[in-house]
Protein backbone atom coordinates (compact mmCIF):
# COMPACT_ATOMS: atom_id res chain seq x y z
CA UNK A 1 0.00 0.00 0.00
CA UNK A 2 2.65 2.39 0.96
CA UNK A 3 4.49 1.82 -1.70
CA UNK A 4 1.39 2.64 -4.28
CA UNK A 5 0.59 5.87 -2.17
CA UNK A 6 4.65 6.84 -2.94
CA UNK A 7 4.42 6.00 -6.81
CA UNK A 8 1.14 8.02 -6.91
CA UNK A 9 2.89 11.12 -4.89
CA UNK A 10 6.08 10.68 -7.38
CA UNK A 11 3.57 10.99 -10.85
CA UNK A 12 2.02 13.65 -9.19
CA UNK A 13 4.99 15.89 -8.54
CA UNK A 14 6.50 14.95 -11.52
CA UNK A 15 3.22 16.47 -13.50
CA UNK A 16 3.23 19.58 -10.84
CA UNK A 17 6.84 20.71 -11.70
CA UNK A 18 5.93 21.61 -15.14
CA UNK A 19 2.44 22.66 -14.61
CA UNK A 20 3.99 25.46 -12.29
CA UNK A 21 6.08 26.07 -14.81
CA UNK A 22 3.30 26.53 -17.61
CA UNK A 23 1.57 28.53 -14.90
CA UNK A 24 3.88 31.18 -13.65
CA UNK A 25 4.59 31.72 -17.67
CA UNK A 26 0.96 32.18 -18.21
CA UNK A 27 1.04 34.49 -15.42
CA UNK A 28 4.00 36.73 -17.11
CA UNK A 29 2.19 36.73 -20.32
CA UNK A 30 -1.02 37.97 -19.20
CA UNK A 31 0.82 40.74 -16.72
CA UNK A 32 2.77 42.07 -19.99
CA UNK A 33 -0.01 41.97 -22.70
CA UNK A 34 -0.51 45.10 -24.62
CA UNK A 35 -2.59 47.35 -22.90
CA UNK A 36 -2.87 50.62 -25.48
CA UNK A 37 -5.99 51.91 -23.92
CA UNK A 38 -5.49 51.14 -20.27
CA UNK A 39 -4.69 53.00 -17.68
CA UNK A 40 -0.92 52.37 -16.06
CA UNK A 41 -1.57 49.46 -14.17
CA UNK A 42 0.06 48.89 -10.69
CA UNK A 43 2.07 46.39 -9.81
CA UNK A 44 0.89 45.02 -6.77
CA UNK A 45 0.11 41.56 -4.98
CA UNK A 46 -3.43 41.64 -7.06
CA UNK A 47 -1.13 41.72 -10.33
CA UNK A 48 -1.39 38.53 -12.38
CA UNK A 49 2.03 37.70 -12.22
CA UNK A 50 2.18 38.04 -8.40
CA UNK A 51 -0.76 36.41 -7.73
CA UNK A 52 0.51 33.81 -9.73
CA UNK A 53 3.52 33.47 -7.53
CA UNK A 54 1.78 33.49 -4.37
CA UNK A 55 -0.46 30.40 -6.03
CA UNK A 56 2.34 28.20 -6.81
CA UNK A 57 3.79 28.62 -3.55
CA UNK A 58 0.54 27.82 -1.79
CA UNK A 59 0.35 25.47 -4.18
CA UNK A 60 3.93 23.75 -3.26
CA UNK A 61 3.52 24.53 1.00
CA UNK A 62 0.23 22.57 0.82
CA UNK A 63 1.82 19.74 -1.49
CA UNK A 64 4.52 19.14 0.92
CA UNK A 65 2.18 19.11 3.99
CA UNK A 66 -0.34 16.31 1.61
CA UNK A 67 3.61 14.05 1.38
CA UNK A 68 3.66 14.92 4.84
CA UNK A 69 0.49 13.80 6.03
CA UNK A 70 0.62 11.02 2.82
CA UNK A 71 3.53 9.32 4.92
CA UNK A 72 2.14 9.77 8.52
CA UNK A 73 0.73 5.98 9.75
CA UNK A 74 -2.46 7.47 11.41
CA UNK A 75 -5.51 6.49 9.08
CA UNK A 76 -7.03 10.14 9.64
CA UNK A 77 -3.83 11.78 8.15
CA UNK A 78 -3.05 9.73 5.58
CA UNK A 79 -7.09 10.44 4.29
CA UNK A 80 -6.17 14.34 4.84
CA UNK A 81 -3.22 14.09 2.72
CA UNK A 82 -4.32 12.39 -0.03
CA UNK A 83 -7.63 14.76 -0.28
CA UNK A 84 -4.92 17.56 -0.11
CA UNK A 85 -2.75 16.57 -2.74
CA UNK A 86 -5.57 15.36 -4.87
CA UNK A 87 -7.42 19.02 -4.30
CA UNK A 88 -4.32 20.84 -5.04
CA UNK A 89 -3.90 19.28 -8.25
CA UNK A 90 -7.21 20.01 -9.19
CA UNK A 91 -6.99 23.52 -8.01
CA UNK A 92 -3.44 23.67 -10.66
CA UNK A 93 -5.14 22.29 -13.38
CA UNK A 94 -8.37 25.19 -12.85
CA UNK A 95 -5.94 27.70 -12.46
CA UNK A 96 -4.05 26.51 -16.30
CA UNK A 97 -7.49 26.70 -18.10
CA UNK A 98 -8.38 29.46 -16.30
CA UNK A 99 -5.36 31.78 -17.37
CA UNK A 100 -5.75 30.32 -21.04
CA UNK A 101 -9.52 31.64 -20.82
CA UNK A 102 -8.08 35.14 -19.66
CA UNK A 103 -5.12 35.27 -21.81
CA UNK A 104 -8.14 34.22 -25.15
CA UNK A 105 -10.38 37.23 -23.58
CA UNK A 106 -7.41 39.64 -23.91
CA UNK A 107 -6.06 38.77 -27.33
CA UNK A 108 -9.60 39.11 -28.23
CA UNK A 109 -10.14 41.91 -27.02
CA UNK A 110 -6.79 43.60 -28.35
CA UNK A 111 -7.85 41.66 -31.99
CA UNK A 112 -11.27 43.76 -31.14
CA UNK A 113 -9.56 47.10 -30.72
CA UNK A 114 -7.12 46.85 -34.04
CA UNK A 115 -10.05 45.80 -35.90
CA UNK A 116 -11.53 49.07 -34.91
CA UNK A 117 -8.66 50.77 -35.08
CA UNK A 118 -8.20 49.82 -39.03
CA UNK A 119 -12.04 50.80 -39.59
CA UNK A 120 -11.61 54.11 -38.42
CA UNK A 121 -8.28 55.02 -40.29
CA UNK A 122 -10.28 53.59 -43.21
CA UNK A 123 -12.73 56.07 -42.94
CA UNK A 124 -10.81 59.00 -42.20
CA UNK A 125 -9.07 58.34 -45.23
CA UNK A 126 -11.94 58.38 -46.75
CA UNK A 127 -13.71 61.48 -45.48
CA UNK A 128 -9.83 63.30 -46.23
CA UNK A 129 -9.56 62.10 -49.59
CA UNK A 130 -13.11 63.52 -50.78
CA UNK A 131 -12.45 67.11 -48.87
CA UNK A 132 -9.36 66.86 -51.00
CA UNK A 133 -10.47 66.26 -54.38
CA UNK A 134 -13.68 66.58 -53.66
CA UNK A 135 -14.95 63.79 -55.53
CA UNK A 136 -17.74 61.01 -53.45
CA UNK A 137 -15.25 58.11 -52.37
CA UNK A 138 -17.82 55.27 -51.30
CA UNK A 139 -17.35 53.78 -48.14
CA UNK A 140 -16.37 50.23 -48.34
CA UNK A 141 -19.24 48.43 -46.80
CA UNK A 142 -18.57 44.98 -45.04
CA UNK A 143 -22.11 42.72 -45.22
CA UNK A 144 -23.40 41.68 -42.60
CA UNK A 145 -22.62 37.91 -42.26
CA UNK A 146 -26.10 35.71 -41.57
CA UNK A 147 -25.96 32.98 -39.50
CA UNK A 148 -25.63 29.42 -40.67
CA UNK A 149 -29.32 27.66 -40.11
CA UNK A 150 -27.87 24.10 -38.58
CA UNK A 151 -29.25 21.14 -40.20
CA UNK A 152 -30.52 18.26 -37.42
CA UNK A 153 -28.22 15.80 -36.66
CA UNK A 154 -30.49 13.35 -35.24
CA UNK A 155 -34.26 12.50 -35.13
CA UNK A 156 -34.37 13.50 -31.36
CA UNK A 157 -33.57 17.35 -32.32
CA UNK A 158 -35.87 16.78 -35.38
CA UNK A 159 -38.87 15.65 -33.14
CA UNK A 160 -37.79 18.15 -30.33
CA UNK A 161 -38.11 21.15 -32.71
CA UNK A 162 -41.81 19.41 -34.15
CA UNK A 163 -43.30 20.23 -30.24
Amino acid sequence: MNELLLFMLGIAGVFSVPCSGALLFLGNLIDRYPTEYEEKRTRSLSSPIESTRISVIVFWVLFLFGTWAVLQEDRLLLIVGITTIFAICLFMFTAIAFSFAVLCALRRKHEAVLTLEREVAIETARVRLETISGVKVPSPVVPVAQPVRRIPSSAIETLLRQY
